[in-house]
C-alpha cells in the first residue's frame, strides 16, 4: 500500500513537472530551428530533437523524483507545527505552496530586471527570499480549502499535453535507437579505399606540427608588442622563427576560421558561416589541405578537444590517419564536464547536437553551473598539457614519417581559468575566479548594449576579465615551452616545421566580449610563427597576410604543388627573404545568411589593404575606414576624409560578395 501512495503521490507531481520541461523544450526546438535551418536540413535536425528529447524527459523524471522527496520532508517537518495550529497538511497543500513560491519568485525576478542599476547585497537576498516564503505561506494558508479543487483541475487540464508530449517521446526512442547503433555516415569525406594516392619522389619531406591556440589575439602576446610579458618563451622561441606581425583570420568563430584554415579558401567559397554551423566546407571531401598532404605520403594527425574544430565536423575524417576522441582530452572536475563527457561518449559521433542538454543558453546548463558557488575558483577543463602530451606519446612509437600534426588548444578560450600559479599573476584579486562569474558578463554587456547599465557599471569587470585572460595565455605559453622542451628530449624536432598560430582572437570590448562578432582587429589579428629546423635568424614579416595563407605555405614547406582552388597564396617567399606583390586580405562576419543554396546578404566584412582597412556592413550599408598604422584601435573613421580609399577597398568587397552570389545562382 505504502508503495501505492508513493507511486500516487510520484505522478502527481511529475504530470505538471513534465508538462512545464516539455513547454521549455518545445519553444527551445523551434528557437534552434531557427538557427539550424540556415546551414542544414530538417531531416538532419530531427534526430538532434529526438535525443533532447529522450535527455530532457529522464532529466524531467529525476526534478520530478527531487520535488517528491522535498514534499515529502516538508510534511516531516510540518507535522509538529501543524499539530499546535490545528491545521492538517497534504501533499496538495505543500505542492500549491510551491506553486505559489514560484510564481511570486518569478514576479520578483521580472521586476528586478526592469531595475537594472540597483545593486542587491546578500542580505537583501535573503530579506526578499523570506518575504516570498511567507507570503507563499499565507497565500497557501487563505486558499488552504480550495487546494485539493485547484490542484485537480490543473491535472485534469493538463492531461492532453501529457499525453502529447508523452508520444512525441515514445516516437523519439526508436529514432535515436536507429542514430545511436546505426554504423556512422561519413557524408562529405571519400571512403579510404577511394582516396588517389599520388606519391611524390621528392625526398626529405619534413614533417609539420601546426599549434593552433584557440582564441589567441595577437595584441595580448608580449611578443607582438604588449605591454605585458604574456609570452615570455614564444618570443624566445621566435628570435629563430619567421613571423608574420600582420596576419588577419577569415572570420571570428572557429567553424568559419578552422574551414577556411583546412581548406585555403575564404568563407564565401567553402560556405561555411556561421558561429554554430554544422555543415562541413564545400567539397572538403575532394578539396582541403590534408587530403593534398594524406595523398602525396603524409601521415596526418590531429590532437583538439574543441567539438567547432573536430575533423567529422570538418568533413574531413577520411582525411586523417589519427584523431582521438575530443573527450580524452577533457578533465571532468565538474558534474557538468562529467555530463558533457558522457553525452560526448554516448552519442558524439552520431549526432550533431550531442550536447544540446548542455549548451550555453539550455536552462539545465544554467542550473548546473550554480553547483560551481561553492567553489572559490575553477581550473579549465581543457587542459593544453594533456593534448600536447597525448601528440608526444603517438610520435614516442617512430609513425610513418612525413606526418603533418594539427594540434589545436582549447585554452585561452573562455572560461578564463588557468591553475595556480598563473590564477591572480596579474590581478590577485578575489573576483571572475570561476566559470559562472565570467559567463555572468555575457548578460551584462547585453545590458549596456541596450543602455540599460552606464559604462561605469562593467569596465571595472571587463578589465579583470581582461586580467583572466593575460594570465591564462602565460599558461598557454608555459606549456608550449615544455611541449617543446620535450620534443628536444625524444630527438623529434629533426627536419620538423613547427607552425603557431590561432584561429581568431578575442575581443574585451564593453559592446562585445570574447568573439564571435564584427571582424575588428582584436578578434582577426592573430599570430603566426614558423620555425624550420636549423634556422638560425628572425625574420619579421610586416605585410598585410591571411589566414587562408597557412595552408598553401604548408604545402610549399612540403614540395607540393598548390592546386588553383586554393585562394590563398604561399608565404615561403617572404621566408626566403624575398618580396610578394601586395594584395588585399579579407575577413566575413556573416551570421544570418543560409550557408547553402541562397546570395549573401547580411553580415559584416573587412578588407585590409596596405596600412588601411575598410568594414562594411550589409545591413546598415554603413563603410568605416581606418588607418591602422595612425590607430590601431580603429577609432577615427576616415571614409568620408579618404574617399578613394574607401571606395575602392568598398568596391573590393561588393564585387567578390556579387561574385560568390553569381556562383550559388
Amino acid at each position: 500500500m505504502k508503495i501505492l501512495n508513493v507511486m500516487s503521490s510520484f505522478w502527481l507531481f511529475f504530470r505538471p513537472v513534465f508538462v512545464l520541461f516539455f513547454l521549455y523544450l518545445t519553444g527551445d526546438v523551434f528557437y534552434r530551428w531557427d538557427g539550424f535551418k540556415y546551414y542544414a536540413s530538417f531531416s538532419e535536425f530531427l534526430p538532434n530533437v529526438s535525443l533532447i528529447t529522450i535527455l530532457w524527459s529522464i532529466v524531467a523524471v529525476f526534478a520530478a523524483l527531487l520535488v517528491l522527496v522535498t514534499v515529502m520532508t516538508l510534511k516531516l517537518f510540518c507535522r509538529f507545527i501543524c499539530r499546535l495550529i490545528g491545521w492538517k497538511i497534504t501533499t496538495k497543500h505543500i505542492l500549491l505552496f510551491m506553486v505559489f513560491f514560484i510564481l511570486f519568485g518569478a514576479a520578483i525576478w521580472v521586476v528586478k530586471r526592469y531595475m537594472p542599476y540597483y545593486e542587491t547585497t546578500l542580505q537583501e537576498k535573503l530579506i526578499v527570499l523570506m518575504c516570498v516564503v511567507i507570503v507563499s505561506l499565507f497565500t497557501t494558508w487563505l486558499s488552504r480549502y480550495k487546494a485539493e479543487r485547484w490542484i485537480d483541475v490543473v491535472q485534469e487540464r493538463i492531461a492532453p499535453l501529457v499525453w502529447l508530449y508523452g508520444i512525441w517521446v515514445i516516437l523519439s526512442v526508436p529514432l535515436v535507437a536507429y542514430h545511436t547503433w546505426a554504423p556512422a555516415n561519413h557524408s562529405g569525406t571519400l571512403a579510404p579505399e577511394n582516396i588517389t594516392q599520388s606519391f611524390s619522389t621528392v625526398e626529405n619531406r619534413p614533417n609539420i606540427i601546426l599549434v593552433t591556440f584557440d582564441a589567441l589575439t595577437a595584441r595580448h602576446m608580449s611578443t607582438f608588442g604588449y605591454k605585458r610579458p604574456t609570452t615570455p618563451f614564444i618570443s624566445e622561441w621566435a628570435k629563430k622563427a619567421t613571423l608574420f606581425t600582420n596576419l588577419q583570420a577569415a572570420g571570428t568563430c572557429t567553424s568559419v576560421t578552422t574551414s577556411s584554415l583546412m581548406t585555403g579558401k575564404r568563407p564565401w567559397t567553402h560556405k561555411v558561416f556561421q558561429t554554430n554551423d554544422v555543415s562541413p566546407p564545400l567539397k572538403a571531401g575532394t578539396e582541403s589541405l590534408p587530403l593534398l598532404l594524406k595523398n602525396n605520403g603524409y601521415y596526418n594527425m590531429q590532437f583538439n578537444p574543441n567539438s567547432y574544430a573536430s575533423i567529422k565536423r570538418l568533413g574531413m575524417s577520411n582525411s586523417f590517419d589519427i584523431a582521438p576522441p575530443l573527450n580524452e582530452f577533457w578533465r571532468s572536475n565538474s558534474l557538468l564536464g562529467v555530463i558533457e563527457s558522457t553525452l560526448f561518449r554516448l552519442f558524439g559521433n552520431k549526432f550533431i547536437f550531442y550536447d544540446w542538454l548542455t549548451k550555453e543558453d539550455f536552462i539545465l546548463r544554467k542550473v548546473l553551473i550554480i553547483t560551481e558557488l561553492y567553489r572559490k575558483e575553477s581550473v579549465t577543463e581543457y587542459p593544453p598539457e594533456k593534448v600536447f602530451s597525448r601528440f608526444l606519446w603517438h610520435i614516442s612509437d617512430n609513425p610513418q614519417e612525413p606526418y603533418f600534426a594539427w594540434i589545436h588548444l582549447f585554452p585561452p578560450h573562455i572560461p578564463y581559468l588557468p591553475p595556480k600559479p598563473y590564477m591572480g599573476m596579474f590581478n590577485s584579486s578575489s573576483e571572475l575566479r570561476r566559470t559562472l562569474d565570467q559567463y555572468d558578463l555575457f548578460d551584462l554587456t547585453a545590458k549596456y548594449r541596450n543602455g540599460l547599465i552606464p559604462l561605469e557599471k562593467i569596465q571595472p569587470q571587463i578589465d579583470t576579465l581582461r586580467d583572466r585572460y593575460d594570465e591564462f595565455i602565460m599558461y598557454c605559453d608555459k606549456q608550449f615551452e615544455v611541449f617543446i622542451d620535450q620534443l628536444t628530449a625524444i630527438n623529434k624536432l629533426e627536419n620538423t616545421v613547427i607552425i603557431l598560430s590561432s584561429d581568431h582572437g578575442e575581443s574585451f570590448s564593453p559592446t562585445w566580449i570574447t568573439h564571435g562578432g564584427p571582424p575588428r582587429e582584436p578578434e582577426t589579428h592573430i599570430p603566426l610563427l614558423i620555425r624550420e629546423y636549423n634556422h638560425n635568424e628572425q625574420r619579421i614579416i610586416n605585410e598585410v597576410v591571411e589566414q587562408i595563407d597557412i595552408p598553401a605555405t604548408i604545402l610549399e614547406l612540403a614540395h607540393i604543388p598548390v592546386p588553383s582552388w586554393m585562394e590563398g597564396r604561399s608565404l615561403v617567399p617572404f621566408m626566403r627573404g624575398k618580396k610578394l606583390p601586395q594584395q588585399p586580405a579579407f575577413s566575413g562576419y556573416l551570421q544570418a545568411n543560409p550557408s547553402r543554396g541562397q546570395s549573401i546578404i547580411h553580415g559584416v566584412f573587412a578588407v585590409w589593404d596596405s596600412d588601411f582597412k575598410l568594414i562594411y556592413d550589409f545591413d546598415a550599408k554603413t563603410s568605416q575606414l581606418f588607418n591602422l598604422k595612425d590607430d590601431p584601435d580603429e577609432q577615427n573613421n576616415l571614409f568620408d576624409k579618404e574617399s578613394d580609399v574607401g571606395q575602392r577597398l568598398l568596391g573590393l568587397i561588393l564585387d567578390n560578395v556579387k561574385s560568390a552570389n553569381l556562383k550559388i545562382n
